[in-house]
């Protein structure tokens, strides 16, 4: 049965949904019209992709599995689903609970993937949802999947939530995942206030990552921890929490027990209250460790990377990062960890250890999908978007402002086109178009539009140019497969017939059409529907502030 997603769904929950959460689900919905089956969502850490799934299953009117990486979860997740629906049939299957038969089950894949298990659980689910869907394509997931159903072409509706579309093994999730049906960037995320700004410091110390040996493409956990006690650089990662974040609770990450338990000891001799738990600790005192840092009794909680997924305590705000990686998807669950507002929580800090060689490490640019170096250390994501239209200002005369405005979409790889009449920016990205609106003084709103469709506005609130800039690139990215670079060579080629006829269907004919290059016929095409699109916004009062 295809589940109906918001049918049922009751305006009275306590868990009301942001308006991207709907458009997540509307997404979900409109895929599973066309037939997408097995689906993935990709939003980042703190965005509520619990929140979704559980509004999903309160609403479907069949049964509902919902597959969980780690048995801590499974609480978090039938909390979830009371909140939203008090009185929804609920089942628990781990260790040695096996409430199989219940409306919607929730089920630790640890548990369920064991043939003696599997074998109870009937294959009548109509939406099977998958928490850290990253992990789909372990065997234990797919024994599970397989099972249910779910990789057959008439299978249930199966969808997947992840901050990350990425493994550390590179393994392709295209395997299980026929389409990402949404995706909602970090930059969006904190320009709408969803998610605190983070900034980062990089802790310098003696390690050595080229002593280090690899495995899977990122630094092998034992030989990071031989290295890290080598060097010593744990006493400077204490040293910098206490001169850095003395202020602030905070969540340590290291390689290894060992590193774990030293980091605790270290933290402590500088004053520093700080506990350790790694996957041995009993669930009760792990409990009792995360209520003392969630009241404050405790400053820094150290673990082995037990904390890195599905762990939530939003007065957390800085992250001690004692475990170097090359793997991005590994360092946003991390970072995620501390990037949910809190009331005086003011933005997020990472101290990151780092020593004379970075081979490639994963840095606070890669939440926002940036290149290399594009923030600089101690800078936020919002302070580097900040500086860089600083760097291009000077507001004495308003020619001087056009000009940065023109160098500061020169400087971008992509083909920003400037529309007349001071209509506005506009990105083409594939069949869509990423329009930059102005909205008062220095302030920008970003529209997404395609022809004959009417603009859709992107942005919550108005922002400063290079921050709408930065937005309007992140969604271009997620419509567009391919983007149009500003130096891409196709550009000098001939103008094609398609092209030819677009051109004479908006007025450009003859000689006029015939001298202009691919490149330029594109242009010319995209700036006519995004100058129409503009004009609309202008007429309708859209782009007013607010």
């Amino acid at each position: 049965m295809q589940p109906t997603l918001l049918a049922g769904h009751s305006p009275s929950s306590a868990l009301r949904l942001r308006g991207y959460q709907e458009e997540a689900i509307a997404a979900i919905a409109a895929a599973r019209g066309r037939g997408v089956s097995r689906q993935l969502v990709v939003l980042p850490t703190g965005s509520g992709k619990t929140v979704i799934f559980a509004h999903m299953a309160a609403a479907n009117p069949g049964r509902t599995l919902i597959l969980v990486h780690r048995d801590e979860l499974v609480r978090q997740t039938i909390e979830k689903l009371l909140t939203v629906d008090p009185g929804l049939d609920t089942g628990v299957v781990k260790a040695d609970l096996d409430d199989h038969a219940s409306q919607v089950v929730v089920a630790s894949v640890q548990t369920l993937a064991r043939p003696a298990r599997l074998d109870r659980v009937t294959a009548d689910f109509g939406l099977v949802i998958v928490d850290e869907a990253h992990h789909a394509v372990a065997a234990s997931y797919v024994r599970i999947l397989e099972a249910m159903g779910c990789l057959a072409d008439d299978g249930p509706l199966t969808v997947g939530f992840t901050a990350t579309a990425a493994r550390g093994d590179r393994s392709p999730l295209g395997a299980i995942w026929q389409e990402i049906t949404y995706q909602r960037g970090i930059l969006r995320m904190i320009a709408d206030g969803y998610l605190t700004d983070v900034r980062a410091l990089r802790v310098m110390s003696d390690v050595d990552l080229r002593r280090v040996q690899t495995s899977g493409g990122d630094f092998a956990d034992s030989s990071l921890g031989l290295e890290l006690a080598r060097s010593q650089s744990l006493e400077a990662a204490a040293i910098a929490y206490r001169r850095y974040a003395a202020d602030r609770k905070g969540v340590a990450f290291t390689p290894t027990v060992a590193t774990s338990l030293e980091l605790t000891r270290r933290l402590v001799a500088q004053g520093i209250a700080a506990e350790h738990l790694d996957g041995t600790t009993e669930p009760d005192e792990r409990r009792r460790i995360l209520a003392r840092l969630a009241s404050g009794e405790t400053q820094v909680v150290a673990n082995c990377m037990v904390l890195t997924e599905g762990w939530d305590e939003p007065s957390v705000s800085c992250m001690l990062s004692c475990r170097p990686t090359k793997n991005r998807g590994l360092f946003v669950q991390m970072a995620g960890r501390i990037l949910r507002p809190h009331p005086g929580k003011e933005d997020a800090l990472i101290l990151d250890l780092a020593g004379a060689a970075d081979l490639g490490l994963a840095t606070v640019a890669d939440l926002a999908g940036l290149p290399p170096g594009a923030v600089r250390d101690g800078e936020s994501l919002q302070d580097a978007a900040d500086r860089q239209l600083r760097e291009q200002q000077d507001r004495r005369v308003v020619a001087a402002l056009y000009a940065q405005q023109v160098e500061l979409f020169r400087k971008s790889r992509l083909r920003w086109l400037e529309l007349e009449n001071d209509l506005g920016w506009a990105l083409a990205a594939g069949r869509e178009t990423i329009l930059l609106v102005p909205a008062g003084a220095d302030q920008w709103n970003v529209y997404r539009t395609a022809y004959r469709m009417a603009p859709v506005r992107e942005s919550e609130r108005p922002v400063p140019l290079n921050w709408a800039m930065g937005v309007g690139e992140e969604i271009a990215r997620q419509v567009a497969p391919v983007l149009a670079k500003a130096g891409a060579s196709w550009r000098s080629r001939p103008r094609t017939d398609p092209q030819r006829r677009a051109l004479w269907a908006i007025g450009i004919r003859g000689r006029a059409a015939d001298n202009l290059t691919r490149g330029e016929a594109a242009d010319a095409i995209t700036r006519h529907d995004a100058a129409a699109s503009a004009r609309r916004i202008a007429s309708s009062g859209q782009h007013s502030p607010g």
